[in-house]
């Protein structure tokens, strides 16, 4: 949800750079620092709230720390791709703090390494979940297994 909120923000924010220019030429260009500044302040929301801005690479990070971890301990997937999943995600979330504090200026394939490995989990993921599904057996808690184990052994067909 926080994700998709910050998306929207930034997405609003490109949006309203219309209405900023559209006013801008509806006063025939004067006072044209006042537009400046309220467009770089716009670009600037949208820089670190878009996609190519880090706030949205920590966020998803964040959410992608929680998945891979409660697939996990649920037990839905198998554990090596829930675990490279959260070890991807963990990557991720250090080249985003990384590049948020302009470890990586000038240096655009750094950014790439960090974030190549949840790009193979996530594919990962969803060739296992297309395939195979979700562990049927783990859906069950573990009272609902006995209580079924009981049903079979009172009810033999």
């Amino acid at each position: 949800m926080f994700e998709a909120a910050i998306l929207s923000v930034a997405y609003i924010s490109k949006m309203s750079l219309v209405n900023l220019s559209q006013d801008y030429l509806n006063k025939g260009g004067v006072d044209a620092s006042y537009f400046q500044y309220i467009d770089s302040s716009i670009q600037s929301v949208n820089h670190w709230a878009g996609t190519q801005g880090m706030i949205y690479h920590i966020v998803f990070a964040l959410g992608s720390l929680i998945l891979y971890s409660a697939l996990y301990k649920s037990k839905l997937v198998p554990r090596f791709i829930s675990a490279s999943g959260f070890v991807a995600a963990i990557s991720l979330l250090t080249g985003s703090v990384l590049a948020n504090i302009d470890m990586f200026t000038g240096i655009s394939g750094l950014e790439i390494i960090f974030a190549l490995p949840i790009a193979v989990a996530e594919i990962m993921l969803v060739t296992w979940l297309i395939v195979k599904g979700f562990n049927p057996s783990a859906l069950y808690s573990e009272s609902d297994k006995t209580d079924q184990t009981k049903f079979k052994l009172a009810h033999p067909k």
